[in-house]
């Protein structure tokens, strides 16, 4: 697996959340797509997937690669308690083969690719920080 970036780190409460997968423009979407599948993909598309959702909204993806793909996804944002990252992170993984940091796979891998349940109180403390940033911008 090649190194990408491990993505910024996000404080919510006591809950250090390391962000993955927010691409802000088609450029960042390319950079990270591989031509084939990469080792692990399918299980972690499986995790990315089970993802706790943190912050949904009304509106809809567009795939950034191909301005004919509207509406890839609903957006909402998705944690397992250490990483934080977009819906469309899922498509991009699945369509486009994006590379995940090595970090990032090898914290799925040690949770036997299940996502970890998250008590009330780790939500309420991811939220609050979220919805402070949010506010903040």
């Amino acid at each position: 697996m090649e190194d990408v970036p491990s993505g910024r780190k996000l404080m919510a409460g006591d809950v250090g959340l390391r962000e993955v997968g927010f691409y802000g423009s088609a450029a960042d979407v390319s950079a990270a797509a591989r031509s084939t599948e990469m080792p692990q993909e399918s299980m972690a598309v499986d995790y990315l997937e089970r993802g706790v959702t943190v912050l949904a909204s009304a509106s809809w993806s567009d795939d950034l690669l191909n301005s004919q793909r509207k509406n890839i996804c609903q957006y909402s944002t998705l944690t397992d308690g250490v990483w934080i990252w977009p819906s469309d992170l899922v498509y991009y993984a699945r369509t486009y083969h994006v590379v995940l940091p090595k970090e990032f796979l090898d914290h799925m891998a040690s949770h036997e690719w299940v996502v970890p349940e998250l008590d009330d109180a780790e939500l309420d403390a991811i939220c609050e920080r979220l919805e402070a940033q949010h506010g903040a911008s």
